[in-house]
């Protein structure tokens, strides 16, 4: 990696940025670099007027604005005039000799203001921000190694503490905010340095970080994963038990991610994400490396290092599915080591997949040839064999590879017993009991990997033309590299077909395998090798764990679609790990790669009866939806489930906590959707038990999450409905869409399948559903400021759900129906509604429903000129909202509180509150709620006489409200106005 922060990473997204023969320092003390010579500002406020103009980014700062941020509260009665003194000073320092060379100016005035001319790269707060995001990118297209080296870079431009010495509110206000954002930096670096196997180098940095920071809960989350990934359970433990204090002690309670990783850690769940490969052998009887031999670097390095380990027999054991590589990087390895063992390499396949395996007696036999034992001398005998291998091999350094090995039995025999000797084993089976063996486990290729080898292959120009068809060939190829070479070896010799026609006819799932065949190799052969190992139940088993579209299969799913018990579901999924053609993601959990998966539904479909397959599918998605319907109810405090459209005969499933079942419904939400969008679509599968699947998810609207496929699912129950006529199931899809609109405040459209969900509801009596869908109608309505119409449909809500006993429902149509009555005009219904709102909640336990209850409660107040009593409301719903982890919900409630503030006149506490809002409303994804967080800061700023600011926020909230047709756009547009 270049050592120059201007030129991070050859494969960064952005192209290096030329260094400017100005440029300038925040990160640190603020320094002038003038034709490579550092200069520090001084003295202090000169240094705080240079630092407001660099933070502004090349964006003017009026006078008052800036005498604002270097002086503050404590501003002289000459302010102005000292400011433009120190102007004056800095025009001297950076453009020396300017009248001689007449070059551009670079401090400008203009408007009653000041600006910087900032050339592209010219400062290290502008080059940081550059380089992170195209971190941000490196991670999202799963470039990690990238991601690291371009977070590194953007680390070392810090020179210590941001604007350092530099005096003023202003500037503390800053140093705080680019403190946060190097910290986030930081925690992104090390991630980067999970995803690469890096957990043992990340422990040391990520204590120190989590003991400067004790309850900051994403660095607790990283020192916890670091730590349980390098086999530290206990230690993990005592991080969690940590934070939770002094979370505690400020308050708060441990968010949903850090308790997700404290449950991964408690259960145990297998953590090798970036799994190490193996191998090694090399010249007696050794095959040829592999010239284009690409990644695998942490397995090469725990091979070596495992085969360097003292004076005894080294055994490696590799393991890992078929074209996973296993014997390129045995064979790589083994050549790489061709001087640590000088007396020659000894190499067999075992054909562990075959027939007829080979006999150790006979490998034997060809060993003791190669060894120098002349055929007339070789023993007869198996046991003599072995006796004269061990002999003649006590005294050598002798590498042997053992590939394809079927079983234990087929190698024992054939491990050396001489103290210099190295073993390296390959299996498709996890050959767990071999004796002092480093076992390693070869998964696909990482990302990177997988690029860099189609780049070697192919040709770097070639894959770079068509970046993003190279990368969907690559996921169809499930990053095993036999598929890749295949596909590499058609595009080579045919150098006119472009990637993207490639990529295509991987696309169709039904085609892949197909396509995924060679001359001389193939990937579904290389299955079928595989499944020849196992007995009849093991087959069925494969086949049918793969009908359900979902990422991961538990014991308990198992168990269902196979129609056994646990225990023998268990067992059955443990003996397809062993043989890797099922992968163990954690205690009682399982996944296939991808490509396995499309063989195994291949061969189901064609070797299972479509009844047998069909009864297997309809078990599971049953089983799912009783669990799904009692976690609905548990999740909801109480209520109903909204409409029931078919009967399922599985046991009733339960839910101690509200916590335990809305943690269930976030788990295992991918499940949920996949099976929803699978089932409407089957043919033979009720369109009900869809419907009634994409309903249960409903309560996790209260976080406001926008689940990946949700749309995508309703859509499905939507079209298999309307074939069908089921018109519950119909009501049921536009419910879920028009929630799914109104998640991303598309509220007409959201209205638009509410309206329809209402009028199926009345025509076929669906009283419960019907009552959620007024609701929420209302909620779209009272967005839009339609308040009579909100009013209407909470007055019709209000009996029906109240008929359906159904308290979370209850306790939302009355908070919506305080705000509908104090907006038209009946303040003490409005009060009274909101506090029954809170008293539902209360009484039911529902947290998450007194949250939203208090957050309403406390807008209520506030318009009615109760200010204590609205702050403490919406404080309190703040801290049930965090408690919950919904990033939606704590921007809301900040930027309610940042509007209490300012409509209290208390602007700076306004001003903090609404930055902490945007900064959530940034992480969650921006729109309706970052126009929130960004108009009471333009009220905060405009306030405190900062006009500028204020106006610069307003246009960024009113380009967000305007695009999305939201009425707070007509409220900023005034405002900007009076701003000019």
């Amino acid at each position: 990696m270049p050592s120059s922060p201007y030129s991070p990473y050859p494969d960064a997204t952005d192209a290096p940025t030329p260094r400017p023969r100005l440029s300038f320092r925040i990160l640190g003390p603020v320094q002038a670099v003038v034709d490579g010579t550092e200069t520090d500002i001084r003295p202090p406020l000169r240094a705080a007027v240079l630092a407001a103009l660099l933070l502004r980014q090349g964006r003017r700062g009026s006078t008052a604005a800036l005498v604002e941020d270097v002086w503050g509260d404590a501003a002289p009665s000459r302010a102005v005039g000292a400011l433009r003194s120190h102007v004056s000073s800095l025009r001297g320092l950076l453009e020396p000799g300017r009248a001689a060379r007449t070059p551009a100016r670079v401090l400008v005035s203009h408007d009653e203001g000041y600006a910087l001319r900032l050339e592209p790269g010219a400062l290290d707060l502008a080059e940081f921000d550059r380089l992170t995001d195209a971190a941000g990118r490196a991670r999202s297209a799963d470039r990690p190694q990238e991601a690291r080296a371009l977070l590194d870079a953007a680390l070392r431009l810090w020179r210590g503490e941001p604007l350092a010495g530099v005096p003023g509110p202003y500037a503390d206000a800053q140093r705080a905010r680019l403190a946060e954002r190097r910290l986030r930096a930081v925690e992104a670096r090390w991630e980067a340095e999970l995803a690469l196997g890096g957990h043992a180098a990340a422990i040391d940095a990520l204590r120190a970080l989590a003991e400067e920071h004790p309850s900051r809960e994403r660095t607790q989350e990283l020192l916890m994963t670091a730590l349980y990934e390098a086999g530290r359970q206990a230690e993990a433990l005592e991080v969690h038990a940590r934070a939770a204090r002094a979370l505690r002690a400020r308050g708060a309670v441990p968010g949903h991610a850090l308790e997700r990783v404290h449950r991964r850690v408690l259960a145990g769940a297998a953590v090798n994400a970036s799994a190490p490969a193996a191998g090694g052998v090399a010249a007696l009887r050794l095959p040829p490396g592999t010239a284009d031999f690409t990644g695998r670097e942490d397995a090469v390095e725990q091979l070596r290092s495992a085969l360097d380990r003292g004076r005894v027999v080294a055994v490696s054991a590799v393991s890992g599915m078929g074209g996973v590589g296993k014997t390129a990087l045995a064979v790589h390895v083994a050549h790489s080591l061709r001087a640590r063992f000088p007396d020659g390499q000894l190499f067999v396949d075992l054909r562990g997949t075959d027939a007829a395996p080979a006999e150790p007696a006979r490998v034997l036999g060809d060993f003791l040839r190669a060894l120098g034992v002349v055929p007339g001398r070789v023993p007869a005998l198996p046991a003599e064999r072995a006796a004269l291998y061990r002999s003649l091999m006590a005294d050598r350094r002798v590498f042997v590879v053992l590939d394809n090995a079927r079983d234990l039995d087929q190698v024992r025999d054939l491990l050396p017993g001489g103290a210099g000797c190295g073993v390296l084993v390959t299996s498709r089976t996890r050959l767990a009991g071999l004796p002092g063996a480093t076992l390693v486990d070869l998964r696909e290729l990482a990302g990177h990997e997988a690029w860099a080898l189609l780049v070697r292959l192919v040709g770097e120009r070639r894959v770079r033309a068509e970046e993003e068809a190279a990368r969907q060939l690559l996921d169809n190829c499930g990053r095993l590299p036999l598929a890749i070479r295949i596909v590499a070896a058609r595009l080579v010799a045919r150098p006119a077909a472009s990637v993207a026609q490639t990529a295509r006819a991987l696309a169709d799932e039904r085609l892949r395998l197909a396509e995924l065949s060679g001359d001389t190799d193939d990937v579904e052969t290389t299955f079928r090798l595989g499944t020849g190992l196992l007995d009849a139940e093991q087959l069925r088993a494969f086949r049918l764990l793969a009908l359900p579209d979902v990422p991961e299969v538990s014991r308990a799913s198992a168990a269902v679609l196979l129609d056994r018990t646990e225990r023998q579901a268990e067992d059955l999924c443990e003996a397809l790990v062993d043989l890797s053609l099922l992968e163990s993601v954690g205690p009682g959990r399982y996944r296939y790669h991808d490509l396995l998966r499309l063989y195994a539904r291949k061969t189901a479909a064609e070797e299972i009866p479509a009844g047998e397959r069909d009864g297997a599918l309809l078990r599971l998605l049953e089983a799912y939806l009783v669990l799904a319907r009692a976690a609905y109810r548990a999740a909801t405090a109480g209520d109903a489930f909204p409409l029931t459209l078919t009967q399922v005969s599985s046991v009733r499933g339960r839910f101690a906590t509200q916590d335990a079942a809305t943690t269930w419904l976030l788990d295992e939400l991918s499940a949920l959707l996949s099976l929803t969008e699978q089932a409407a679509r089957h043919p033979r599968i009720p369109v009900a038990i869809a419907a009634e699947l994409l309903l249960a998810s409903d309560p996790l609207g209260r976080h406001a999450d926008q689940p990946h496929g949700l749309e995508r699912a309703a859509r499905a129950v939507l079209e298999a409905a309307e074939r069908s006529g089921e018109t519950g199931a119909e009501a049921v899809a536009h419910y879920m869409l028009g929630g799914a609109h109104a998640q991303r405040f598309d509220l007409a459209a959201a209205m638009r399948h509410f309206q329809v969900t209402a009028g199926i509801c009345r025509r076929e009596g669906h009283s419960t559903l019907l009552a959620l869908t007024l609701a929420v109608l209302a909620g779209a309505a009272l967005g839009l400021h339609d308040f009579p119409g909100a009013l209407e449909h909470l007055t019709e809500a209000l009996p029906l759900a109240e008929a359906a006993q159904s308290p979370g429902c209850v306790a939302y149509v009355r908070g919506f129906l305080g705000l509908a009555q104090l907006a038209t005009g009946s303040p003490e219904a409005a009060l009274e509604s909101g506090r029954a709102a809170v008293a539902v909640t209360e009484a039911s336990g529902d947290r998450e429903g007194q949250a939203q209850a208090l957050r309403v409660l406390g807008q209520i107040c506030l318009w009615l000129g109760r200010p204590d009593e609205a702050l403490d409301r919406l404080t309190r719903s703040l801290e049930l909202w965090r408690a919950t982890g919904s990033r939606f919900r704590e921007s809301l409630g900040l930027s309610l509180l940042a509007e209490a503030h300012n409509l209290l006149g208390r602007p700076e506490e306004a001003a903090a509150c609404a930055q902490e809002a945007r900064e959530s409303a940034e992480q969650y994804g921006g729109g309706y709620l970052l126009g929130r967080a960004l108009a009471q800061l333009g009220h905060a700023c405009a306030a405190r006489g900062r006009t500028s600011q204020a106006a610069f926020h307003y246009r960024e909230a009113h380009a967000l409200f305007d695009r999305l047709g939201m009425p707070e756009a007509r409220e900023i547009a005034a405002r900007l106005q009076q701003t000019g």
